[in-house]
């Protein structure tokens, strides 16, 4: 399993590579622990059912897409569409559909956005949801 992440104590994006059975590990800059959250069904590689870093309950999986590509594809689109009498959106709309199908999926914690990828964990976390993402985004937004 490959974790992206933001060490909680020095702030600095990184990546991890994690393999079972688990050992301790540490931030690259600072050597701060990181996976201080981990319960016993994740320690046992059967299920994703809190985040190991920050220990938050609520995860979701999203496609591993680059969503700002996703925008330009669509715009690109849209704007070629009276050049091209529509057919630009359907080739947008095929392109969308392969791609779909193609990309994995990848685990998100929505408290400290911990990136979650290559894990068969991921397929038993719930889709998104945007009430718990307001919620977790407002009480980011108060902790100063």
């Amino acid at each position: 399993m490959e974790l992206k992440l933001s060490c909680p104590h020095c702030q600095k994006p990184q990546r991890q590579l994690l393999s079972w059975p688990l050992g301790p590990s540490f931030c690259e800059s600072c050597q701060t622990p990181l996976l201080v959250h981990p319960t016993e069904s994740f320690l046992n590689q059967k299920q994703l059912d809190q985040c190991p870093l920050c220990g938050s309950a609520h995860l979701y999986r999203r496609k591993d897409f680059n969503q700002k590509l996703g925008i330009v594809l669509v715009v690109l689109g849209v704007a070629l569409a009276y050049f091209t009498y529509g057919v630009s959106l359907l080739i947008v709309t095929f392109i969308d559909f392969f791609l779909v199908r193609k990309v994995k999926e990848v685990g998100v914690c929505y408290q400290c956005k911990t990136e979650f990828r290559n894990s068969p964990l991921v397929a038993g976390l719930e889709p998104f949801d945007l009430e718990l993402f307001d919620y977790y985004r407002n009480l980011r937004a108060r902790v100063p």
